[in-house]
């Protein structure tokens, strides 16, 4: 009985760390639908790459240039919160590992915690430039490259 009182008791301890593991998989959604839309948006403007005069080249070249910077931030964003998920699962793990075995892992608990709270924060501080710099480039040339586009469209009759 005692060991079933153990058990239940680490369940309760790795609760909180489990409610972040969940707010880390929301953060990967976010950060790989920005991800995906990226590429999506690469994809769209190399169909249109080789249709254009050189002039306009130059411009989606640019902007490619630009989506490709910001693919390496998001990236990076989401490698550490993807480490920060992995280091929760460790925690939660080790948990049940000191708890069952009567071991005290409490100082590698701590520092794995840590370690674990440094990666989110640089995943988000990687997040936030994404963001910022998506902003500042898209006021800057969507409308150039949008005007590119509907120009070749209507060329088209499309």
């Amino acid at each position: 009985m005692q060991e079933y009182l153990s058990i239940s008791a680490i369940m309760q301890t790795a609760v909180t760390p489990v409610f972040l593991l969940a707010g880390i998989g929301a953060l990967l959604n976010v950060m790989t639908g920005r991800l995906g839309r990226i590429i999506d948006r690469l994809r769209y403007l190399q169909s249109y790459l080789s249709r254009v005069n050189a002039h306009d080249q130059e411009i989606i070249l640019l902007n490619r240039k630009r989506l490709i910077f910001r693919t390496r931030f998001i990236n990076t964003s989401i490698f550490f919160c993807a480490f920060s998920g992995l280091i929760v699962c460790i925690v939660i793990g080790s948990l049940f590992v000191g708890g069952i075995y009567q071991i005290s892992l409490d100082s590698f608990i701590s520092v794995a915690f840590i370690l674990c709270m440094i990666c989110l924060i640089l995943s988000l501080i990687f997040l936030i430039f994404e963001i910022l710099f998506a902003t500042r480039t898209s006021r800057k040339n969507i409308l150039a490259t949008e005007s590119i586009i509907s120009k070749y469209l209507d060329s088209q009759g499309k």
